[in-house]
């Protein structure tokens, strides 16, 4: 087989915010080239390049791009992947935002894809909370209103949250992540994002963060006290291991493996790429092509070709866990 085909390391985009902080560091094992407030660290993403093997400082779209059936498992799979993973470390609560579905992205922005996203919840602070939807009945016209005259903390559903939480965010939501949050995102690949509230304060250039409320309104569903927190069950599904299905959606799937010290589980080809990230312990993977192990440690995400199938087993004395995302379509 090719040595194209083999589990993909990242080098991390990491993106500085004021609202962000340390835990990308401190948390996760991310090195921060700078004393600055790091708030976003993109794991997978089709301009990420490659960290590992022979393909190492290749762009991920330019592989799916030579190869989309092996890569990607489709024929005619875009160079622009459709799945962003990445992690978020809110410092300070994100503004208040929504974001546009397809045919709004497409209208409003060209471009060729909205943002649904969903949250996993790696670590929050005692009382953290993220905004989610509306507490009361308003519309469009009300809502400006009460932001006009610095009321719209009044119309928005706050909702605490602890680790553990999963939480799926569909285009046209208003949300926001609050203070001591620290969550892995899984989203369509869109970075199209409407402000309508910054909490009054200032960018890091000194300046407040610019609005986008006619836009936002367009895209806005004005549902009243929705359910944030999506439930699931786990169950044992080989010894020492335990499956959580979180969502199984219009555009990707994601699923929690927990699994205690020295447990493994085999995946088997599904003719989908596998977006696998360790949010707790540490992690040994071998395709069934390579007696190699890749050691995966808390905080590291890699991308498995479609072509390939793949082995995990946990290292950690303490219980591993790895959420896995695939593409949907």
């Amino acid at each position: 087989m090719p040595e194209l085909f083999y589990p993909l390391l990242f080098e991390p985009s990491l993106h500085v915010k004021v609202w962000g902080g340390k835990r990308l560091a401190s948390r996760l094992g991310k090195h921060l080239p700078t004393d600055e407030p790091y708030g976003e660290s993109w794991e997978i993403f089709w301009q990420n390049r490659v960290a590992n093997g022979a393909q190492r400082g290749k762009p991920l779209g330019q592989l799916i791009q030579e190869q989309p059936l092996a890569l990607a498992g489709k024929a005619d799979a875009d160079a622009e992947f459709p799945l962003l993973v990445k992690f978020i470390d809110a410092n300070d609560w994100l503004s208040v935002q929504v974001h546009p579905n397809d045919a709004l992205a497409m209208e409003l922005e060209g471009e060729p894809r909205g943002k649904t996203e969903c949250w996993y919840i790696v670590d929050a602070a005692p009382n953290a909370q993220i905004i989610y939807g509306f507490s009361q009945p308003t519309d469009a016209e009300s809502f400006r209103r009460a932001i006009a005259e610095g009321r719209a903390r009044e119309y928005l559903q706050f909702v605490p949250v602890q680790a553990g939480d999963f939480i799926f965010v569909p285009a046209g939501t208003m949300h926001a992540i609050g203070t001591g949050v620290l969550l892995y995102e899984l989203q369509q690949t869109s970075d199209t994002t409407y402000r309508v509230y910054d909490w009054d304060r200032l960018g890091l250039d000194g300046k407040p963060r610019p609005l986008h409320l006619e836009k936002a309104l367009r895209c806005t569903h004005f549902d009243v006290m929705p359910s944030a927190k999506v439930p699931y069950e786990e169950r044992e599904v080989a010894a020492g291991v335990r499956h959580a299905q979180l969502i199984a959606g219009q555009y990707f799937c994601l699923e929690r493996f927990r699994l205690s010290q020295s447990a493994s589980w085999q995946v088997e080809r599904i003719g989908r790429a596998h977006l696998l990230t360790v949010t707790q312990g540490n992690l040994a993977l071998r395709t069934d092509e390579s007696a190699e192990l890749l050691i995966l440690q808390h905080g590291n995400s890699v991308f498995v070709p479609a072509c390939l199938s793949f082995a995990m087993q946990a290292l950690s004395s303490q219980p591993t866990e790895v959420l896995i995302a695939t593409e949907t379509n």
